[in-house]
């Protein structure tokens, strides 16, 4: 169980650079915003980042759907 989990999270991070580039992204935008910011910026900076990283397994899980749905299509014809 704990081999397909993370067989899993290793496929996300790491043959799927698109992901793993844009939470490295993500992670560097919170950290200019924390540290260039004042108190109220530091105390809103962990949600932002929380926000971040939904948004880009929500896309990129989208991007999966789609990729399989044209392959599963394609294999009907």
């Amino acid at each position: 169980m704990f081999r397909g989990i993370s067989s899993t999270l290793v496929g996300l991070l790491f043959e799927d650079g698109q992901l793993a580039i844009g939470a490295l992204l993500a992670l560097a935008i919170t950290w200019a915003l924390a540290t260039s910011g004042g108190d109220a910026a530091q105390q809103i900076v962990g949600w932002v980042l929380l926000v971040m990283v939904l948004v880009l397994v929500v896309a990129n899980l989208y991007r999966a759907g789609l990729i399989a749905r044209a392959r599963v299509s394609s294999a009907r014809r």
